[in-house]
């Protein structure tokens, strides 16, 4: 008996054994990274069990045949895109064009709106004004007095009549009520939940998550940027505090490419294709070339790293950045510091306080690399800012959902406008000196700060691959 004990558990290791070598070299194939691969081959291999068992629930996913497909899904969309209005003389956006796929466009307007109220007032007004369709698309929406503000104006228009798409992506059972997505839905509202790659655990879905913001009203006008729907976005969440936020309002030809990129998500959620109604350019209204650059997991290019990458080396005078968090790409990192040795005056603002943990702490552990180039950075006070803003010299600036860290870069679905024009550029710029006016610069490195922050700033660093 004893031997046949000893057998079975010999032929129960050694299958062990063989499904964590299968698990590990899962890990190698579809990684994103090699950081993340070299992070799950070793937890495989130092804790077969466990590790492999880990794998199987959080990072196996058949991520190859999701961006194949979705690729196809979006190609016929951009094709039909490349045909739309377009900026005939050369422009400083070209190369984030390139990355777009989309061309750089003439004749737009852009207005800026600082935090939640300005932000919620102009979108609802508009929401309220529509007379024909409504794409509306959000990470975040929660069941409380902004919430419901945003599901009443839609069932309003809705029920005027008003064509109504609504994307939203929820986890199953944290998301909304199923009585709040029924009075949507019982308005004739079409709402769905943007799909990721198989797996295990199927919708519970942490990576390629779609993070776009984005309202566009009878394909006129269009909205984006860093708030989703809320009241901590507009400082009443006692957990976190006060909310420093910008979103913009746009006019112009570029409102067609946020139609495209809202319809390419559509299709990919439900097999509907809204491109005959996205399809329409809008009329020129305003002097800033624009673009609409929608960095995709899917995509082969790393676009939201290209991102950047580009306004690093676009930049001749000066690149001020400001995200939530800043755990950058080893490559966005090298091309921010090559970008300060040449002069640049390189700025990234940060919160000064935390909404998570580990990315903040992992945030400190990247201050000195950009500082030690001639970098700054500064950490804003009053508030938490949750912007996601560049400007690059005197006239080129970007607003929209694209943070500067891992997670941005490869794993989320994300938007941003770039303009370029002087008036877009000095009103950037403006809301940028009010906010680095309430901010402290960091001058302090990582091996001086006390003892347990630059603990827990290198150990969170090691999460960066996945953060």
């Amino acid at each position: 008996m004893a031997d046949f004990l000893t057998f079975s558990n010999a032929i129960i290791a050694a299958l062990l054994g063989a499904l964590a070598l299968v698990a590990a070299y899962r890990a190698l194939l579809t990684s994103r990274t090699p950081q993340g691969a070299t992070a799950w081959i070793l937890l495989i291999l130092l804790l077969p069990v466990l590790g492999t068992l880990l794998y199987l629930v959080f990072g196996h996913a058949d991520y190859k045949s999701f961006e194949r497909e979705r690729r196809k899904s979006d190609e016929d969309m951009f094709d039909m895109a490349s045909e739309a209005s377009v900026a005939h003389a050369p422009s400083r956006l070209d190369t984030f064009a390139r990355i777009a796929r989309l061309p750089v466009t003439e004749g737009n307007d852009m207005t800026l709106l600082v935090d939640g109220k300005a932000t919620y007032d102009a979108v609802l007004g508009a929401i309220r004004s529509a007379d024909h369709t409504l794409f509306v698309q959000f990470y975040t929406i929660k069941d409380d007095d902004i919430g419901r503000a945003l599901r009443d104006a839609l069932i309003e228009r809705a029920r005027a009549g008003v064509s109504v798409w609504l994307l939203h992506d929820e986890l199953p059972f944290f998301g909304l009520p199923r009585r709040f997505k029924r009075s949507l839905e019982q308005a004739g509202i079409r709402l769905a939940r943007p799909k990721g790659p198989s797996r295990l655990l199927g919708p519970f879905q942490f990576n390629y998550r779609n993070h776009r913001k984005l309202v566009v009203v009878d394909n006129r006008v269009a909205f984006t940027g860093g708030l989703n729907v809320s009241k901590t976005y507009v400082g009443r969440n006692p957990s976190i505090g006060p909310w420093r936020d910008t979103f913009a309002r746009i006019e112009g030809p570029v409102v067609a490419q946020l139609g495209l990129h809202f319809s390419s998500d559509w299709m990919w959620a439900t097999g509907e294709d809204l491109s005959d109604i996205a399809s329409a350019t809008p009329a020129e209204t305003g002097g800033m070339r624009a673009v609409a650059l929608a960095p995709s997991p899917a995509e082969g290019i790393a676009a939201g790293n290209l991102y950047f990458i580009a306004l690093a080396h676009a930049a001749q005078t000066r690149l001020w950045i400001s995200s939530p968090y800043f755990v950058p790409d080893r490559d966005v990192l090298t091309a921010l510091r090559f970008a300060a040795l040449r002069g640049v005056d390189v700025k990234v603002l940060v919160p000064g306080r935390a909404d998570h943990y580990v990315t903040y702490f992992a945030a400190m552990a990247y201050f000195d690399d950009l500082r030690s180039a001639g970098g700054e950075i500064w950490t804003y006070d009053p508030a938490f800012i949750h912007q996601k803003v560049a400007l690059v010299d005197d006239d080129i600036a970007s607003i929209g959902s694209i943070n500067l860290d891992v997670r941005s870069g490869l794993l989320n679905f994300e938007l941003t406008v770039l303009f370029e024009g002087h008036s877009a550029a000095s009103a950037v710029e403006a809301m940028l000196r009010t906010d680095l006016g309430q901010a402290t610069r960091v001058d302090i490195d990582l091996p001086d700060r006390n003892l347990i922050v630059g603990m827990l700033a290198r150990i969170a660093r090691l999460f960066a691959p996945v953060l």
